[in-house]
This record gives structure tokens, C-alpha cells and sequence, in this order.
């Protein structure tokens, strides 16, 4: 059950956004996608941010603007060069719902994205804190937002009660939200809410003597601060062992490209790379692996490099070798032989870039 604080008033939520955005004012971080009110570059960076730090994404977010400055030159790029672009980003699936929402765009409507909400909802990748951020950032449409900052914020405000992903208290935060949003300057009422729980109202340690809400803060006045948001436990996450199996041929590299429908890295290119099964020795796994993915046979594998990565709930531990094909082990059957400098130009996923980082490094030496 949803148990909340104070109700909001009119009054009360017209002070609460003026104490946030004068807040925000003078203390909002200077951001490259704050410089333009552009909906395109907003949407960008909205769908760049999901699950990734914002330190991360500023060279991104301004590589990606000079090479598909607008919407239209997203829509004509291919799904090639998008994916090349995002990575290192990870998440692939958000540059392609990029890509498929921009063509939509140029289909449906012009190439201008809309300014209303459910226009924006009906378009590929686009859902409620996508639309909302677009339309109040990018049009200064009065709507709200809701994403996990905003919910910290609302939760421990209010001291709501119960998981926020989940949807009876999801329903309450989206509806706090639109109560609270003004119709003047919906924008930087939306982006403080969001500021405010990124740098000040954070997880961990939060800075209360800060924020400019703290005396309207039920949490705070009641001690629960530590206690909010009430977050379902993370399982711990599965740790997998792969292996890669690095073949040359004629100052040629041997890679695969993943197919559009693999449960990591759909559509990338990678050194053929599979996980090593129980009771399995890595050698085995090495073997089995190339010769199911492009039809050869290797053998004297000489191990090149370690790699450890984490996504989503994995943590892969991925062990590259050297192989060499044995004896006349007949053409391949899956694959692209590419030079150094072509594997630069291919979507890698980024364990799988370090291990042409580490063979360009050995090559040099």
C-alpha cells in the first residue's frame, strides 16, 4: 500500500516549484545538451542517459550531434554507422529504437518531431519519461517527468511507501508529478527534479542540508531518509566464463557478426566468442566455439589476453587465444576476414574492441 505524506496543494506545490527552480538556476551543471532547447538533440540525450552516468555521455552526446546533427541525417544514416557511433555506450537497443523512431519521424511527420505527448508516445522507443522530458524540455509543453531520480525525490518528499517500480506507487509518483509541474518554465521545473536527485537527494549519502527542499521534506523530518526509496534487492549478478578465439590469416583477423536476435549484442561483430559450458575445459569450449561459428577447426591455442566486463546481471570474464587453423581445415563457412584498421570501422562490443586494442598493441611491439 502507498502511504504518503502531506498532500500537495496548489499553494504548496507553487512554492515547491519555485524553491526547485530557483535552486536549479544557480546550481545546475553545465551539460551540453542543456546549451539548445532542440527537441532532436533533447531526445538524444534522454534515451543516452538511461542507464548510463552523465560523465559518460558528454563526449558521446557531442560526437553523436556533429555526425547526425539533425533528425533527418539520423533517419538516412545506416544501422552500421549508428551502432558504431553508440559504442562503448552499451545498451544497443536504445540506438536502434533512435534509429527506427527517426525514420518514423521523417515518414510521418515531415522529420519535425511532435509536440504533444501521445503523438511522441506513438512513435518506436519513445515512452512516458521520453515523451514528457521531449515535450517540456524541447517545447516547453506543461508536462511531467518521472524517472528514478524524480522518484527518490517524490518518495522520500513524501515519504511514500512501497517499491516505485512497481505499479500502484508508480501510478502516485506520475500523478505527484503532474500536480506539481507549473505552467511557466515547465522545462527547468522538470530538469531541477531531475538535478536535484542526480547531484544533492542521491542513493547514498544524500546532501540534505543542501537541498533547497529540506524543510518540506517528510523524510526528513521523520528520520527515514536512509529508509526511501524502498527498492526490491538486486539479485547478485551471474558471473559467465567465455572465451574468443582470435585467428589470423594473411594480416587478416577472422570476426563474426552477432545475429539481430541474440540476447547480447545483437548486430555486432566480434571475434567468434562463446561462454564456456560446465565441466567444460577452456580449450574444449575454444574448439567447439570457432568451429560452430564459422566451420573451422583451430588448435594450439596461446592465450593473448583477459578481459572483465559487467552488463546488466552479468559479470564475464573473457579469455582471448590466439589460434591457428589445423591443417587444411577447409574454407570458412561463417565470417569476415578484415584488416586492422576494417575492424575500426566495424560495431564491436567493447570487450571485444579491447581485445583489438591489445593484438594492434602486441602488433607494434
Amino acid at each position: 500500500m502507498v502511504k504518503t505524506g502531506k498532500p500537495t496543494s496548489a499553494r504548496s506545490a507553487e512554492q515547491l516549484s519555485g524553491l526547485l527552480v530557483d535552486w536549479y538556476r544557480r546550481h545546475r551543471r553545465d551539460l551540453p545538451w542543456r546549451r539548445t532547447r532542440d527537441p532532436y538533440a533533447v531526445w538524444v540525450s534522454e534515451v543516452m542517459l538511461q542507464q548510463t552516468q552523465v560523465a559518460t555521455v558528454m563526449p558521446y552526446f557531442e560526437r553523436w550531434m556533429q555526425r547526425f546533427p539533425t533528425l533527418p541525417a539520423l533517419a538516412a544514416a545506416s544501422e552500421h554507422d549508428v551502432l558504431r557511433a553508440w559504442e562503448g555506450l552499451g545498451y544497443y537497443s536504445r540506438a536502434r529504437r533512435l534509429l527506427a523512431g527517426a525514420r518514423s519521424v521523417v515518414e510521418r511527420h515531415a522529420g519535425q518531431l511532435p509536440d504533444d505527448v501521445e503523438r511522441l508516445r506513438a512513435l518506436p522507443g519513445i515512452g512516458a519519461y521520453s515523451a514528457g522530458a521531449i515535450a517540456s524540455i524541447g517545447f516547453g509543453r506543461r508536462e511531467p517527468v518521472v524517472d528514478g531520480n524524480v522518484a527518490r525525490v517524490f518518495c522520500r518528499l513524501f515519504a511514500l511507501r512501497g517499491d516505485p517500480a512497481r505499479a500502484p506507487l508508480q501510478r502516485e509518483l506520475w500523478r505527484i508529478a503532474r500536480e506539481l509541474v507549473p505552467e511557466q518554465a515547465p522545462s527547468d521545473h522538470n530538469q531541477a527534479l531531475m538535478e536535484l536527485g542526480a547531484t544533492t537527494c542521491t542513493p547514498r549519502a544524500p546532501r540534505c542540508d543542501a537541498c533547497p527542499l529540506e524543510s518540506a521534506c517528510a523524510a526528513r523530518a521523520s528520520g527515514a531518509v536512509s529508509e526511501l526509496p524502498e527498492l526490491a534487492k538486486r539479485a547478485k549478478p551471474e558471473l559467465v566464463h567465455a572465451v574468443a578465439g582470435v585467428i589470423a590469416h594473411r594480416a587478416r583477423l577472422l570476426v563474426v557478426r552477432l545475429p539481430d536476435d541474440a540476447p547480447r549484442w545483437a548486430g555486432l561483430w566480434q571475434f567468434p566468442t562463446g561462454e564456456v559450458r560446465p565441466r567444460e575445459s577452456v580449450e574444449s569450449a575454444l574448439k567447439r566455439t570457432v568451429k560452430e561459428q564459422t566451420g573451422l577447426a583451430v588448435e594450439a591455442p596461446t592465450l593473448l589476453t583477459v578481459v572483465r566486463h559487467a552488463v546488466t546481471r552479468f559479470k564475464i570474464t573473457l579469455d582471448a587465444y590466439a589460434c591457428h587453423r589445423a591443417g587444411d581445415s577447409g574454407a570458412v563457412a561463417a565470417g569476415a576476414w578484415k584488416r586492422l584498421d576494417e575492424l575500426a570501422e566495424l560495431p564491436m562490443p567493447s570487450p571485444q574492441r579491447r581485445i583489438v586494442e591489445h593484438v594492434a598493441k602486441r602488433g607494434r611491439g
